[in-house]
């Protein structure tokens, strides 16, 4: 296994995820991790990379501080687009790294990804001597955060099999390690990180339900306005032809947004996207008129193939489900306005359920509807 050596170290998450992504510009492989913090002092991201690149990362630093390349940067920043993968090692994430990538080389995206390993002292006391547990608790701490560390480089190389053998080597990405709760660690990555969208499997390699991944999903969906892509346990990566995308709709402005979106992130595929609206009356002119409606601002606006639907079922997640398996769908997306159908049909406890029983990638977009 390499060694990898520490080459800076930021208070600003901004400049490391900046010097990566230049390093990863000259082909540089790095890898970000927090860095322990004491008491009343800000945690620092430490940049590390290979030892056989040390001198070719310093070299690249000390001109980019000579040129004062960490000025504005904000502006330098702004216009590269992140993708978070938080990863747990199993094979559902594997498949969710993948996928994530064929995204990131068609939008000239950069991945993140983050595992987070747990701190067994969260929340507990100790009443002995605190200079004797502190040492105990540290060495337990490195020794996690080393064995983490070793899982993360083991990903690493066979992910990378993975992507040779799909043409994504060229993906700009980084790899960074935390410790603490997934779901509020991905929440707090994500608020600095501001991703483009963030891509998850529903569950881990632990069988007990504390380690599932789909409960970290729905608390990541419920907590963020990033766009979320789940991939369910059981879907494989194989490469895609051809997508088939249902965008479930209740007409709302938001839907426009997501669909802009959506065709956006699947813009390298070639996509049928079935606009699908769920509706439980016999009739209702108003919802086929927003259909027509909607059916021919999609045709004029795109080249894709877009066909637009009214499914009439009492059952909304049944209907979705129906049409799921009869037109051999790859994709479910759709927008989680509040007090919508789509939020009737998905929110509370049918988003749960979608979350654990889909055994097809799940594209969720985030509306700035409020429920009253």
């Amino acid at each position: 296994m390499e060694n990898y050596v520490i080459i800076a170290d930021f208070p600003d998450p901004r400049e490391a995820y900046y010097l990566r992504f230049k390093l990863g510009m000259e082909g540089i492989d790095a890898f970000i991790v927090e860095s322990e913090k004491k008491s009343n002092e800000t945690a620092l991201l430490q940049v590390q990379v290979s030892a056989r690149d040390v001198k070719k990362a310093v070299d690249l630093l000390c001109k980019m501080r000579t040129e004062d390349d960490f000025k504005n940067i904000d502006d330098k920043i702004k216009n590269i687009r992140r993708i978070l993968v938080p990863i747990d090692f199993s094979e559902y994430s594997n498949s969710a790294a993948l996928f994530a990538f064929s995204i990131a080389k068609s939008i000239n995206a950069e991945i993140k990804l983050l595992h987070i390993f747990k701190d067994p002292f969260m929340g507990g006391t100790y009443l002995g001597n605190r200079t004797s547990y502190e040492n105990f608790t540290q060495n337990v701490m490195n020794e996690m955060f080393q064995m983490a560390q070793k899982n993360m480089l083991l990903f690493v190389d066979k992910l990378k099999v993975k992507l040779k053998e799909y043409n994504l080597e060229d993906v700009s990405y980084h790899y960074v390690l935390q410790k603490g709760k997934p779901e509020y660690q991905i929440i707090r990555v994500t608020e600095s990180y501001k991703p483009y969208m963030i891509v998850l499997g529903t569950k881990g390699v632990g069988q007990m339900p504390g380690d599932l991944i789909g409960s970290v999903t729905l608390k990541v969906i419920e907590n963020t306005t990033i766009p979320v892509l789940a991939i369910p346990e059981q879907w494989e990566f194989k490469g895609f032809e051809k997508l088939n995308v249902l965008y479930a709709t209740d007409f709302q402005d938001s839907d426009f947004t997501a669909l802009n979106k959506l065709l956006d992130i699947l813009k390298p595929f070639n996509v049928k996207l079935e606009c699908v609206h769920i509706e439980t009356d016999e009739k209702n002119p108003w919802k086929e008129m927003q259909l027509f409606k909607l059916e021919s601002y999609l045709n004029q606006n795109y080249e894709e193939d877009i066909k637009c639907h009214i499914i009439k079922n009492d059952d909304l997640f049944a209907g979705i489900q129906e049409y799921v398996d009869k037109m051999n769908i790859d994709i479910i997306s759709f927008t989680s306005p509040k007090r919508s159908i789509v939020y009737k049909l998905l929110y509370p406890n049918n988003l749960k359920k979608m979350i654990y029983q889909s055994k097809i990638p799940l594209l969720i977009f985030h509306s700035n509807i409020k429920s009253t």
